[in-house]
């Protein structure tokens, strides 16, 4: 099942996400964690033994820094499956770019809260679980995934959502634009 699930967050949720923002559903970062949690429920929990929590409060092993809250948590038979941490960096009026060292700032957060869960590890023995970075963002550098292999052998993945790679990115920019700034009043 953890294959399945994988497959589930890299194809079909993270398409749903990306057509989000494509479709203009989504201006911050509390909507794009509503419509994960939307597919997720609508997608995933449809199946028998599934759960997703919202802003689960995690305690650190003994003696380590605070675990950052992930945006959602996925459990199957009770079991830890999954974390997401779920980003927005779109701003009405402002330039595009890459938050590299947000971002990668947050990935490390992410390692750090899959391996070091410790309630999560003890009630899915031998299993840390995955993480995943659902990144939103606007930039006209290309950022490419990495080698399918590579990716067998993580724990946390990047799901990148680029808007300036949308077919028709200047139109779409012009009424997330106007649309963020009547949302944002």
């Amino acid at each position: 099942m953890t294959e399945d699930l994988h497959s589930f967050i890299t194809g079909a949720l993270w398409l749903k996400l990306k057509d989000d923002a494509r479709d203009l559903r989504v201006f911050n970062r509390h909507d794009l964690v509503c419509a994960a949690y939307f597919h997720v429920r609508r997608l995933l929990l449809i199946q028998p033994g599934w759960a997703c929590r919202a802003d689960l409060h995690l305690t650190p092993p003994e003696n380590q820094p605070p675990l950052p809250n992930p945006d959602l948590a996925l459990f199957s038979g009770g079991k830890f499956q999954a974390l997401f941490q779920l980003e927005f960096h779109v701003t009405p009026g402002a330039p595009g770019g890459f938050p590299t060292s947000e971002l990668s700032d947050k990935m490390a957060a992410l390692r750090r809260t899959v391996a070091g869960a410790e309630q999560l590890r003890t009630a899915n023995p031998g299993r840390a679980g995955r993480g995943y970075l659902v990144g939103i963002y606007d930039s006209e550098e290309e950022w490419f995934y990495p080698d399918q292999a590579v990716w067998e052998k993580q724990s946390c993945f990047w799901l990148p959502v680029n808007c300036h790679a949308f077919a028709d990115y200047a139109e779409w920019r012009q009424k997330w634009e106007r649309l963020a700034r009547l949302s944002s009043q």
